[in-house]
């Protein structure tokens, strides 16, 4: 009785340790858009509609809207986002408010979305 029960609870520990079988698919990073993302996002033709379908977390501020540079120059607020044609886009980053201070000073306090360009 006693082998019978130390195998059951086995089995059942053995059980909810096996995976469910299913790929696991990488996760993307929070902070960063990549060239091959962009590419598989359907229907984007500027950077507003790559945030805005990819990351729309990174419009929604505290407040304050991040600003918008494109190859470390300034371009303004997050409207500018619409000028910026899909496919001139390398990578698109958020930087936190702190990481934007550090970078570009002290009047990115909504966060910075950093545009790099092909």
């Amino acid at each position: 009785m006693k082998t019978k029960l130390i195998l059951l609870i086995g089995l059942f520990i053995f059980a909810g340790c096996a995976s469910n079988g299913g790929e696991r698919k990488p996760s993307k990073p929070r902070n960063f858009i990549s060239y091959d993302e962009i590419q598989t996002i359907a229907g984007a033709t500027t950077a507003q509609d790559v945030v805005e379908l990819a990351r729309p977390f990174w419009l929604r501020g505290k407040g304050i809207d991040p600003q918008v540079y494109m190859n470390n120059i300034q371009m303004g607020s997050v409207e500018t986002l619409g000028n910026v044609s899909v496919h001139s886009i390398q990578e698109i980053r958020y930087m936190s408010p702190s990481e934007a201070t550090t970078m570009f000073g002290t009047n990115n306090m909504g966060g910075v979305i950093s545009i790099k360009s092909r």
